[in-house]
């Protein structure tokens, strides 16, 4: 039986995901600028469906396969994963999770962490935009939230973490564009790579 919290949320799940799939109907292709493709995930979520936010994940990596996602949508899909018992994906979009906003995940097992020296590209990516998603964040469970600190300290999240800090540390001083350029090439190769082989 759902609760009126819960009856809330599911309905807003709804409501998201008819939109995203009348407007795909429609006119062939979603462009989605309110961010409702991230919302329809979180509401299934906290309405205890895990299995209804999976199943939308599916059609949204389909859909949306180079989008790089928002910090409490990739926090939500690593917990639908984890709540169906699929731990492969539920730890890929927890390192996504990390990767999007350093702070999040230490914030969320009370160890948080102090504002990094280095190029913030967004708010998202900021330790204030906690507080505007704060309200979501008492979603998680306390073995959840075990969960995410063994993985956060685990080889492959930390070595990841120290190679993120170090290269937006060196974009923050690095003031050419062809410098600028190379750092966040190396970047990039290096989180494929990881990616690749390793989740």
């Amino acid at each position: 039986m759902l609760t009126d919290e819960q009856k809330k949320y599911r309905d807003r799940a709804n409501r998201a995901r008819r939109e995203l799939f009348k407007e795909k109907e429609k006119f062939g292709a979603i462009s989605d600028g309110s961010g409702k493709r991230y919302r329809v995930c979180v509401y299934f979520v906290l309405s205890g469906a895990p299995e209804k936010a999976v199943e939308f994940l599916d059609w949204f990596e389909m859909e949306f396969p180079d989008d790089v996602g928002e910090p409490a949508f990739l926090l939500y899909a690593a917990l639908a994963y984890y709540r169906v018992g699929s731990l492969g994906k539920a730890r890929r979009y927890l390192l996504e999770t990390m990767l999007s906003n350093i702070y999040l995940l230490p914030y969320l097992f009370s160890r948080p962490m102090r504002k990094q020296d280095m190029w913030h590209s967004s708010n998202w990516v900021q330790p204030d935009y906690i507080e505007e998603i704060e309200e979501l964040l008492e979603g998680p469970t306390s073995q959840e939230r075990e969960w995410f600190q063994e993985q956060f300290d685990d080889e492959l999240f930390t070595s990841v973490r120290n190679k993120y800090i170090e290269t937006f540390h060196a974009l923050q001083h690095a003031k050419e564009l062809d410098s600028r350029r190379r750092i966040l090439g190396e970047w990039r190769d290096y989180v494929s790579s990881c990616r690749a082989n390793e989740i």
